[in-house]
């Protein structure tokens, strides 16, 4: 038993179609930095750490320059350290434990 399908109806296309020729490219050379967002995970990192008992053994690299210290805890947007600084974590650029 074989059913035909219905005939369809394809309307001719009599006149060029240009709806593809045209090609835009835009380039932005800002340079974005996701800085601030990897200097919270390594922080949580260090704080999550199971070598972090107590206090960590940090190199700070700051806008102003490196800090060599030993850090204990977090208050907000500060790192406070085992001498009784507070670091801004919006001015470091990089942490590392040593």
């Amino acid at each position: 038993m074989k059913k035909d399908l219905p005939r369809v109806y394809a309307n001719p296309i009599d006149k060029e179609l240009r709806n593809n020729t045209d090609v835009y490219y835009g380039k932005n050379d800002e340079v974005r930095s996701d800085q601030k967002v990897n200097v919270y995970e390594k922080i949580n990192q260090i704080f999550a750490s199971p070598h972090h008992v107590y206090k960590s053994n940090v190199l700070i690299q700051t806008r102003n320059g490196e800090i060599k210290t030993t850090i204990v805890g977090k208050s907000g947007n500060y790192l406070l350290s085992l001498n009784g600084d507070k670091i801004n974590m919006l001015d470091i650029v990089d942490i590392k434990r040593i």
